[in-house]
């Protein structure tokens, strides 16, 4: 299947109701930089961006691509695999080490859903995401907005990997690695207000799943985003600090879902903080750059070891992490109808 970019057609929808555009049966390959090559990018006192930048493509790339559906016997697979396979509990440590922010080395393997993004000619993750079924990899619309044609032909997604590589001699450790065939996110995604920050990877071919390849849980439609008000794990191979320092290895860290009335105030001056929106952090705990896209996850109900994920890592603040200037998540249940739609189409 030749690789393309795709942006879903829509009806432009209010600002009330971001997150459910009606089905479409057909989609348009296009280079979203098109529109931008004469917009300065935004100077902002946050970091909305992956550990990634790359200048604009002088070209774009228009076709018709059908929607499709797969009934192989590996999608039918996913049936019966157990989701949100992780931890037995949320990450715990002494004193934390730098990662994440404030975070600590991941157990191998023991986040299965969590992937890495790469682009040909880098040596590292510059975005993260999670499975969401043999074919699809959920992550923030801001990770692959500004991708080239080229750039996505170029796209690979790295699966059961616990280390990333150095960048030099020490080579990632990634059980499988898929090529990306097709990039959709959000009609109605705005870099300047970081709204509607999801897209959907598709990967050829299919995943073959494992103990250390496995989807995560989905919570259901929803759009009060305060209804899981409690503890969160967040993970990543983001940079460890503001410094540019990157981990080796997998991040995790445990951080205190945020009131949205507490989050509104931290933020408002800068973006909207609206009910698409998720707010968690920690002092001295939370993500930066290239952690972008990865999932924000809870346990649900009181003795299930099962992960949901409730948040996609969309921005934050300088990679200071503090309880009283939370990272902010794209919500999954806002935006679970739209996941939907996009997930075996």
């Amino acid at each position: 299947m030749a690789s393309d970019l795709a942006v879903q057609t829509s009806t432009r929808l209010a600002t009330s109701n971001f997150a459910n555009p009606l089905p479409i049966p057909m989609m348009y390959a296009i280079n979203p930089y098109t529109g931008l090559l004469s917009q300065p990018y935004p100077n902002f006192p946050f970091w909305p961006y992956p550990h990634l930048y790359k200048p604009a493509s002088s070209f774009s790339d228009v076709d018709n691509v059908a929607a499709s559906s797969s009934s192989s016997p590996q999608s039918r697979q996913q049936q019966n695999i157990t989701c949100g396979v992780g931890p037995a509990s949320l990450p715990r440590g002494k004193t934390p080490t730098v990662g994440i922010v404030g975070g600590t080395n991941a157990e191998k393997n023991s986040w299965p859903f969590m992937v890495g993004l790469r682009i040909a000619g880098m040596s590292t993750v510059f975005c993260g995401g999670s499975i969401i079924s043999t074919t699809r990899i959920l992550t923030a619309a801001h990770c692959v907005n500004e991708l080239s044609t080229l750039d996505v032909l170029g796209l690979k997604v790295s699966l059961g990997m616990h280390s990333q590589g150095d960048g030099n001699t020490l080579r990632d450790d990634a059980q499988q690695t898929r090529r990306i065939t097709r990039v959709v996110y959000h009609i109605d995604f705005n870099m300047e207000t970081m709204v509607n920050d999801v897209a959907i990877l598709t990967m050829d071919p299919p995943l073959n799943y494992s103990k250390a390849i496995s989807p995560v849980c989905l919570p259901p439609a929803k759009t009060d985003s305060d209804q899981f008000s409690k503890n969160a794990a967040i993970i990543g191979w983001g940079l460890l600090n503001s410094d540019g320092s990157k981990p080796v290895v997998l991040q995790q860290a445990t951080v205190k879902i945020t009131k949205k009335e507490k989050c509104r105030r931290a933020w408002d001056s800068v973006v909207p903080i609206l009910n698409q929106h998720i707010c968690a952090g920690a002092d001295e705990k939370g993500v930066c750059q290239g952690d972008s896209g990865g999932p924000l996850v809870v346990q649900t109900r009181d003795g299930s070891s099962a992960w949901t994920q409730v948040g996609v890592t969309s921005f934050g603040s300088s990679c200071s992490a503090t309880s009283n200037q939370p990272s902010v998540f794209a919500s999954v249940a806002f935006f679970r109808d739209w996941i939907d739609t996009y997930m075996n189409s």
